[in-house]
């Protein structure tokens, strides 16, 4: 009787582990998804498609806002984004100079709310008040246009005339019509001579 005690006490410890793996495994199996459950995640497959397309935006009062072209757009389910190939969106506001943007592909996410543009990025703000027009060149940039605002953290470049100004970083506002370099700035500014000035 007295040996049978001592075996059982001497088992409790192997018994413990064998019982706390069981339990890991269970635990790891239940929280791990099974087969079926993992073919139905969504892939990143395309469930809608565009081409050659314009899409108009307007405001409360019916005048035109943006306007966007581009020549291919996919919808993706999983993240709810849409990947479209060589935008263009011009923007539209009350006495303000139209503005231009245009890249070889952007990523529209949050409803419409971010819009990462790529590769040979180009935002044109049109002539206005005898100034001429401002163009800026930069790999991709990060616009946002329910704010009227972009960003980025890379190498710019902007021209207006025969003047220009490069740098990293931009920020642009477009209700407030002001672009920002950030740093490493440097440029060169010509003055318009004034009617009658040699």
């Amino acid at each position: 009787m007295m040996r049978s005690k001592i075996a059982i006490a001497n088992l409790l410890p192997l018994l413990a582990l064998i019982g706390i793996a069981a339990l890991t495994f269970w635990l790891k199996e239940s929280a791990s998804p099974s087969q079926a459950q993992a073919e139905e995640r969504p892939r990143h497959d395309p469930d809608a498609q565009a081409e050659n397309f314009v899409v108009l935006r307007f405001d409360a009062e019916g005048n035109l806002r943006y306007r966007l072209v581009a020549d291919y757009m996919a919808h993706y389910p999983d993240d709810d984004s849409n990947h479209v190939r060589m935008p263009r969106l011009n923007s539209y506001r009350p006495q303000s100079p139209e503005i231009t943007l245009s890249g070889k592909s952007a990523i529209v996410t949050e409803q419409g709310g971010r819009v990462l543009v790529q590769e040979d990025v180009v935002l044109t703000r049109a002539a206005f008040a005898g100034n001429p027009e401002l163009v800026a060149r930069t790999p991709e940039l990060v616009v946002l246009p329910n704010e009227g605002k972009a960003f980025n953290r890379h190498p710019v470049r902007i021209t207006q005339g025969v003047s220009w100004l490069s740098g990293v970083g931009l920020q642009v506002d477009e209700r407030q019509s002001t672009f920002v370099l950030q740093s490493n700035v440097r440029g060169e500014y010509l003055r318009k001579a004034k009617p009658g000035t040699p």
